[in-house]
């Protein structure tokens, strides 16, 4: 933790970058099985890199996954399991939390900016993570998200863990923080050299930033 602060790095690809992930105090370690996402690392990959990352709880990012695939990614080594999906879905919302459990399960609804998260979905999930929204793709837009139906949504089911997400760097963390009352983040290309390559100075940079 950074002071009272969860943190989750993600679009993880090498065991160095976990390394510096941890020693600047991440609580959790993503990484991308989407294979459309620039930090995209194959489940061969991973298993590859286990022995070397950090003891720290591995969160699987996917979009949309078949049970097959969900079985396998748990069957993976991975702690939890981070599902991105249309907000409309939420026959794979109900598919996700059976095949693994709202305890082990982090829901990302790709939520347009005029729509409301269906309030039926959240039993689903004990986490629940809020990206920026973009058309085309499902999330690592490096765009902010919004930070007001964030806190809204927060504050108004405080049983639930809530996670912000979207375009957060050293620049806007604690800005980010402040408005919106997060009690866990999730990095990724506001911390990267480039896309699945974390740089130490920007880790170090974000530490600093929020520790103030």
């Amino acid at each position: 933790m950074i002071g009272s602060l969860r943190l989750k790095v993600c679009g993880l690809t090498t065991a160095e970058d976990a390394v510096a992930a941890a020693g600047i105090g991440a609580d959790f370690l993503g990484f991308i099985l989407y294979p459309k996402s620039p930090r995209y690392l194959p489940l061969e990959r991973f298993a590859d890199l286990k022995p070397q990352l950090p003891a720290l709880p591995k969160v699987a990012v996917m979009v949309s996954p078949s049970a097959e695939e969900l079985e396998t990614a748990l069957g993976a080594g991975f702690d939890f399991v981070q599902i991105h999906f249309p907000a409309t879905d939420v026959a794979a919302a109900r598919r996700a939390s059976t095949d693994v459990g709202a305890a082990r399960l982090w829901l990302a609804p790709k939520l347009p900016p005029e729509a409301e998260l269906d309030a039926a979905l959240l039993p689903l999930a004990d986490t629940w993570l809020l990206d920026a929204y973009r058309a085309d793709s499902f999330g690592g837009t490096g765009r902010t998200g919004d930070w007001a139906k964030f806190r809204r949504y927060s504050e108004g089911n405080p049983e639930k863990n809530w996670v912000l997400a979207g375009g957060l760097s050293p620049e806007n963390a604690a800005a980010a923080v402040a408005a919106t009352g997060t009690r866990a983040i999730d990095v990724n290309s506001g911390v990267e050299l480039a896309p699945g390559r974390k740089d130490p100075a920007k880790l170090a940079a974000l530490r600093a930033a929020l520790v103030r």
